[in-house]
């Protein structure tokens, strides 16, 4: 099976693609997804809140997966689990060193023939600042983006 890349000018775009595709995604299904989460440490491009209350944050990049994975370790001290979002030459590029991922415990994702693809899966844990967790839970309830787009509203 071969899949079709889509291609993105800008960050923003794959952010909003990645976005719209979370929602209908097995794995996380109808959680409350929110942009941009500030804490002070950095800002979290996606930050989703699962139904039993666990944080997934998501660092989207076009190109510069080291940084996207920098990023996404240091959100592990408010998610459960953290996720690099990449196109899919970038994503297969960075796939080369998922060891890389592994140790951090940081997962892999990329879009594909208009599909959330998790090309890794991130390791679960504990976050090491349970507050920001917290925070992170109410910024995501309370900023949750609505669902029920159709897929002409994607650019």
């Amino acid at each position: 099976m071969t899949l079709t890349p889509m291609f993105f000018e800008k960050e923003a775009s794959l952010v909003e693609q990645f976005v719209y595709l979370l929602g209908d995604h097995e794995r996380w299904g109808s959680s409350c997804v929110s942009r941009e989460f500030n804490y002070q440490r950095g800002k979290t491009d996606v930050v989703l809140l699962t139904d039993d209350g666990r944080i997934v944050a998501f660092e989207a990049k076009l190109t510069r997966w080291r940084e996207a994975l920098h990023q996404a370790h240091r959100n592990r001290c408010f998610a459960h689990e953290t996720y690099v979002v990449l196109p899919s030459e970038a994503a297969a590029r960075a796939f080369r060193h998922r060891e890389e991922f592994s140790r951090r415990r940081v997962g892999l994702c990329t879009l594909q023939d208009g599909k959330l693809v998790v090309l890794q899966l991130a390791e679960a844990s504990s976050p090491i600042e349970p507050w920001l967790t917290e925070q992170a839970g109410v910024f995501a309830k309370s900023n949750s983006e609505p669902g029920g787009r159709s897929p002409g509203d994607i650019r």
